[in-house]
């Protein structure tokens, strides 16, 4: 008889598998074994009182059942687990993963027992030698998968965490009631069977509808910069840089307004025919510290300014590198580094780059979620090596997602335990005094335009050393009260702009910074939105469609409270609440459910029906000569007959992008993917299969 060990995925048991013996042996569930069923609620909700409806009334209970397409896998765990020593739950360190290992558990337990009910006869005793041994589950965590870290948690193992668990499924049974109780509200009240709300995910597009709002409302104020190309004076043949731009600042130490192109002329004018004079130099070192290492909403982030990932492809990747054994855990909100770690980045540091790079004591980073687990880590490689031959290997392995991904966290780690850049900065003053020709004498206007050139110079790499040392922004070395010679002025005229659209990157650093959603949830909350075309994707950033803006509207006029975001952030607090043990998890989804479950019932009732007006064309129906309507289905906007249902007749929207593709010469079509990511495709697909991101792209 051998030892078995339970983790979700082969990945993860495979190289598990390269550590352990032949006294182990271990299997994958393949993801959840164990779920509410897909087309009821699921939930059986008992109140005690019938005549109240007050909280500490109701309890709730979920009437879970094996995943259809888990049922053989869990046959063969039944009988791997009959027949085994011991039985260690290997699953992902965090509350789903714990709940997971619950469900396992559960699962067996109660097949040991209806076995061991059977068999009670034929062995003429209380119990049978299954049920004995069918409860020995032990608990393993680990946050790195090498073989010390796994010895460490076999030497270690615990019972599996209830509160963990009880935080899992409140979150499960919360975002449960909120889908199957308000999607029949939408389907009555907006005409469409095919939408659904989400607890989390609605306040994610109240997010991104608010941005759009704010867009929509800007009004753009014009403005000028000017930058005045200057010289310095010398007489020597020296190599020595010495022009420069310097910027207007302020015009007689004031703030310079030029909020038009008459103000913006007369500043030029008087710039042309200025004396320019160096009134102050200002020089110091300014000390740039390294970032933190990662945790999941960072690296969710970098890799979506740097690589253009969505936060799925990001997870989808760093997954593969943990089962691997390459990182560690990746869904995390701590920046805490175990102290092997710590020894080991410095040991490198130290003999790759030199003590001048290794700070006296490691650097400690705080963790600014308040319900971080300090007993995570943050993401880290789980041995360091020499960079260049590392990506090479897993590149080779995993695919060059994996290699680039990889090679992102392993600077980041490293960097963070480096000493601090440091950069002399220089701040010239300059005083531009109009020179007045009157009579042939030469007077000073009462005018003095203020300018300020800046340069930078690195004067120690620091942690920069692994990304490449920046480029100075040189400045001639100049004293103070010296004359300079004008060459050039370069005048600028700008518009403020309104505040950008949320990209997956700034959605979720909102999301984070607000409190809505955890490390897992932040991937599947941008996927949910956009399945169900509430936003979609132009050019990487996110826009609100006619449905979003309905739906969100309803939600915000009828729920102000389920759906504000400082409510969302409270109910994510006491579910962190749940998971340390100080609020009972009934409580909490009471505390919702009664307030929200009137609410429903008023609004059912008060509610006037919602008609979604998108717009009339001037096109002609070719049936019956009525004017194509709008409509919007699951799939997205269409055009229709609006003499239905008289006349069925629907058209697809083609829009054009007003440039003709490279190829054929053809015009080139604005299309959708099914994740509703906006790109420009031929119009003359298939014969011809030329496709962009964006349009500076077609070329």
């Amino acid at each position: 008889m051998s030892n078995l060990i339970i983790v979700e995925s082969p990945t993860k048991a495979r190289t598990l598998s390269r550590f352990l013996g032949k006294d182990y042996r271990i299997e994958a569930t393949m993801g959840h074994v164990r779920d509410l069923p897909e087309k009821k609620l699921g939930i059986e909700i008992q109140s005690v009182n019938s005549q109240q409806s007050t909280v500490n009334n109701y309890t709730f209970i979920p009437q879970y059942q094996i995943i259809a397409g888990r049922k053989e896998r869990i046959k063969e765990l039944e009988k791997l687990a009959k027949n085994s020593t011991k039985v260690f739950l290997a699953t992902d360190p965090d509350r789903e993963g714990e709940a997971i290992a619950w469900h396992v558990m559960e699962i067996l337990a109660e097949s040991g027992k209806r076995k061991a009910e059977r068999k009670k006869n034929d062995l003429n005793e209380t119990t049978s030698r299954f049920t004995l041994h069918a409860f020995p589950f032990k608990r393993i965590v680990f946050h790195e998968i090498t073989e010390s870290a796994i010895q460490h948690a076999l030497e270690n193992p615990r019972e599996v965490d209830m509160q963990l668990v009880d935080a899992q499924q409140a979150r499960r049974i919360l975002d449960r009631l909120v889908g199957y109780k308000l999607s029949p509200l939408l389907w009555n009240k907006l005409g469409k069977r095919w939408l659904s709300a989400g607890r989390v995910q609605s306040v994610a597009v109240r997010l991104i509808v608010d941005r759009e709002r704010e867009i929509l409302a800007f009004k753009s104020v014009e403005y000028w910069n000017i930058d005045v190309e200057l010289e310095k004076q010398t007489t020597d043949n020296s190599q020595q840089i010495t022009k420069f731009l310097a910027r207007l600042e302020k015009i007689n130490d004031k703030k310079a307004e030029l909020n038009n192109k008459e103000l913006a002329d007369k500043a030029v004018a008087d710039l042309k025919i200025a004396g320019y004079k160096v009134s102050n130099i200002e020089i110091k070192d300014s000390r740039r510290f390294p970032a933190p290492p990662f945790i999941t909403s960072t690296l969710q982030q970098s890799a979506s300014n740097k690589f253009g990932w969505t936060a799925k492809r990001t997870m989808r990747t760093a997954q593969n590198l943990y089962e691997e054994g390459f990182i560690t855990y990746h869904r995390t909100d701590s920046t805490n580094l175990a102290r092997e770690a710590i020894e080991m980045v410095r040991d490198y540091i130290h003999n790759v780059y030199g003590k001048d790079y290794l700070p006296s004591a490691a650097k400690l980073y705080k963790t600014k979620s308040k319900v971080a687990q300090e007993a995570h880590e943050a993401i880290r490689p789980t041995a360091i090596s020499e960079i260049t031959n590392s990506k090479l290997d897993i590149t080779n392995k995993l695919g060059r997602d994996a290699g680039i991904l990889y090679e992102l966290i392993w600077k980041r780690f490293v960097a963070s335990q480096m000493n601090e850049a440091v950069v002399e900065q220089t701040n010239i003053f300059i005083n531009a005094t109009p020179q007045l020709y009157i009579n042939t004498s030469v007077r000073a206007s009462s005018i003095i335009y203020n300018l300020k050139a800046q340069g930078e110079r690195m004067k120690f790499e620091g942690w920069t050393i692994l990304y490449g040392v920046e480029k100075n922004k040189e400045i001639p070395p100049l004293t103070n009260g010296e004359s300079l010679d004008f060459i050039n002025i370069l005048p600028q005229q700008k518009f403020t702009e309104p505040p950008g659209r949320y990209t997956e990157a700034t959605l979720i650093k909102t999301l984070e910074e607000k409190g809505i959603g955890r490390p897992s949830t932040y991937a599947p909350i941008i996927s949910t939105i956009q399945d169900r075309k509430y936003v979609e994707k132009i050019e990487r950033k996110f826009k609100p469609t006619d449905l979003g803006f309905t739906v969100n509207d309803f939600l915000v006029k009828y729920f102000p409270d389920v759906f504000e975001i400082d409510f969302t952030a409270k109910l994510e607090a006491e579910l962190d609440e749940i998971a340390n043990g100080a609020v009972n998890w009934n409580t909490v989804i009471g505390n919702f459910y009664v307030p929200f479950k009137a609410t429903i019932d008023r609004v059912f009732i008060e509610a006037d029906r919602v008609k979604m007006d998108l717009g009339e064309t001037d096109e002609i129906c070719p049936k019956c000569s009525s004017t194509l309507v709008y409509k919007l289905s699951k799939f997205g906007k269409f055009l229709a007959c609006s003499n239905y249902p008289k006349c069925t007749f629907t058209k697809n929207i083609i829009e054009k992008a007003g440039i003709a593709c490279p190829r054929c010469g053809t015009d080139m079509i604005v299309k959708k993917t099914r994740r509703g990511k906006q790109f420009y495709g031929c119009g003359n697909y298939p014969t011809c299969t030329f496709a962009a991101w964006k349009k500076e792209d077609i070329k």
